[in-house]
């Protein structure tokens, strides 16, 4: 049975918080002015900042030894600038007074209900005419979270709140600002279930997969427990309860197919493996008899329309606007997105120190690639490229130091509660679309073109096909895991095929001649010649052969007459004498059959086939001496009673 931890202060942490303020930091006054501060004054955008003060001797003891040290901490690992910690004490005098009104014993903020607070706090200020209680709940809401972490020394595996960026084997995102994965919403006769799978899971899974587990988990858990209170496992779990679960989760992911087929998955994963490990908890029954496969909802197959790619034409306008993209410091970091395709997480984890490689072949920009687990992968870039990274490193080096960028990284915070970390890839998108409006990039219907970071990565695979890049280089390039995952970008265009096919071409093509040898042609005379080169009609045409020749039509144009319709028509007369063009017609027409196998064109061979059919069907009558014709002879000539009229004389 799970137990509820109760987080309480410590003397090794009351220790520890007094040790770190010794000397001047003891004081109830902090005076801007003195020397300590010294430092802190240069960030400063006040000019008067030397003559403020901060005072907290409002509070009592243990609230004002908590205060100094959050506020002492987070201004020396520059997390917050002098101005701000001085903007925090403004609201030191009412803040106090709510205390000594709502929580008079108060003794410790971990002792505050975050959401409760924040609620009586607005009201509270409401009361006074207060409109602008931003700082008053900022405070509270970073100081609350900040001693909740601070005293809990337990393993972050027995928390209900895991801290990604605390266990080792973890796999984060610094370009986000999301460490947290939460256990406290799963039931908690469950909860430590949950904990030891998803133990296991973060070692293999992003932070971001981890969170939709545990999510997906959690929705199912709180069925159960609703469903079965008095449960302590999931052993009698039945194929009844999975049905009423699937019902639930129609409703509670509203027709959302994707997002249904996802919960099921990543449940199904959980239930197999708690079985298979032989948790105390897993049900009895397996899970192929609890989740069928007929459950899942079918999901229509990615075509290339759902390829989120940047058009040419939003691309030239964003080539022409891109200096007035702001902040600059984003103006690299899409340059890097253009020119390498790689995941922006990657463009934003590369190292000033590793990060360009020069070969007498030219610029590589280098780095790793987390996803696919890629080590020291490069790709070649312009010199161009190259000269902005460089100004970047110029600009960096400086700036940086073991405290403010321990990873060496070529962008980089280098100060504020994200000091280390590279910038937010959310902030490049929302800068680049802000862009968009203020400079009206448009796409070709005339609408504000939606910029999304990973549509630069589509953009430089379809742009590497498109050019003439073998798959194979372009999966190397792009770093992908599958050649199933390249050929998610493979948009060749009709005029890529004629490049492809010059290329393949310029050592010189030969024919064989009518004596049989071999004789070197040049790719412009068969390009002028009148011939129909049938490996290279276009993939978006028909090639079916007719009696007075080939119809060559799209094909999503509807044509009634091309499959010959005279050898279906009850009109059509043929008699033995015609035998020769019939097989004429069977040997061309299995002719188009076989290049359509060799080029695995389906529809040739399908309709192709259809016409060899009639050809045969009418040819194998001929050869029984037997005439071809649906009407019959009554259709075609006199009886003999016409006849014999018709030879009477007037």
């Amino acid at each position: 049975m799970n137990s509820i931890f109760i987080l309480q202060q410590t003397n090794e942490k009351l220790y520890e918080m007094y040790e770190f303020l010794r000397g001047y930091w003891e004081q109830d006054i902090w005076n801007l002015k003195d020397d300590v501060f010294s430092e802190y004054r240069k960030t400063s955008s006040r000019v008067d900042i030397k003559y403020k003060k901060i005072n907290f001797s409002f509070f009592n003891s243990s609230l004002k030894l908590e205060l100094k040290y959050f506020l002492k901490y987070r201004l020396t690992n520059s997390i917050v600038t002098i101005d701000t910690i001085y903007k925090y004490s403004q609201v030191f005098r009412r803040l106090s007074d709510f205390f000594q009104k709502q929580y008079p014993d108060l003794n410790s903020f971990i002792e505050l209900d975050l959401s409760k607070t924040s609620i009586q706090l607005r009201t509270y200020l409401a009361d006074l005419g207060i409109k602008t209680y931003k700082f008053y709940s900022y405070l509270i809401s970073q100081i609350v979270p900040f001693y909740q972490n601070f005293y809990d020394d337990r393993n972050e595996f027995e928390k209900d709140t895991w801290d990604f960026r605390k266990i080792v084997a973890a796999r984060y995102s610094t370009d986000r600002c999301h460490y947290y994965l939460h256990f406290s919403d799963v039931p908690l006769i469950y909860r430590q279930t949950v904990k030891n799978y998803m133990k296991m899971r973060i070692s293999k899974c992003s932070h971001a997969q981890c969170c939709r587990d545990v999510r997906t988990i959690r929705t199912f858990l709180q069925f159960i427990y609703q469903k079965y209170p008095l449960w302590n496992d999931l052993k009698s779990l039945s194929r009844k309860d999975m049905e009423d679960y699937f019902s639930h989760l129609r409703n509670f992911t509203e027709g959302n197919q994707k997002k249904e087929l996802e919960y099921l998955m990543f449940l199904k994963t959980f239930l197999e493996y708690i079985q298979k490990a032989e948790y105390e908890q897993a049900p009895i029954k397996p899970v192929l008899l609890l989740i069928f496969k007929e459950d899942l909802p079918k999901i229509p197959m990615r075509t290339e329309n759902d390829i989120k790619y940047i058009p040419e034409c939003v691309l030239q306008q964003l080539d022409d606007n891109l200096e007035f993209l702001t902040p600059a410091e984003y103006i690299p970091i899409v340059i890097l997105l253009r020119a390498t395709g790689w995941r922006i997480s990657d463009i934003l984890n590369l190292r000033y120190d590793n990060c360009l490689d020069h070969t007498p072949q030219g610029w590589y920009i280098c780095g790793d690639i987390k996803k696919t687990q890629v080590l020291n992968h490069r790709v070649p870039i312009t010199d161009e490229v190259a000269a902005v990274v460089k100004s970047v490193i110029q600009i960096t080096i400086p700036k940086s130091n073991e405290f403010n960028n321990p990873n060496k990284l070529l962008f980089v915070r280098l100060r504020g509660k994200r000091a280390g970390n590279p910038p937010e890839a959310r902030c490049v998108s929302d800068y680049l679309n802000r862009l968009a409006i203020e400079k009206n990039i448009i796409d070709d219907d005339g609408n504000i073109f939606h910029f999304k970071n990973h549509a630069f990565r589509h953009t430089k695979a379809i742009e590497l096909i498109n050019n003439g890049m073998s798959l194979l280089h372009v999966q190397k390039w792009m770093a992908h895991a599958s050649p199933e995952m390249t050929l998610t970008y493979a948009k060749i265009l009709d005029t890529t095929m004629r490049k492809s096919w010059e290329e393949v071409t310029k050592q010189g093509l030969f024919r064989i001649d009518d004596a049989g040898k071999l004789k070197k042609i040049d790719i412009s005379d068969i390009e002028n010649e009148d011939i129909i080169e049938w490996e290279y009609i276009r993939h978006n045409l028909d090639a079916v052969r007719m009696p007075l020749g080939y119809c060559i039509k799209p094909k999503k144009q509807e044509c009634h007459t091309q499959l010959n319709p005279c050898l279906i028509c009850r009109n059509l007369c043929t008699t033995p004498d015609f035998i020769p063009q019939f097989e004429l017609e069977i040997q061309e027409t299995k002719a188009v059959i076989e290049r359509g196998k060799a080029q695995n064109r389906s529809v040739w061979i399908e309709k192709n086939q259809a016409l060899l059919e009639r050809y045969e069907t009418i040819l194998e009558l001929l050869k029984q001496g037997k005439i071809h014709h649906k009407a019959g002879k009554k259709g075609r000539e006199y009886t003999e009673e016409e006849k014999n009229n018709a030879q009477q004389p007037c």
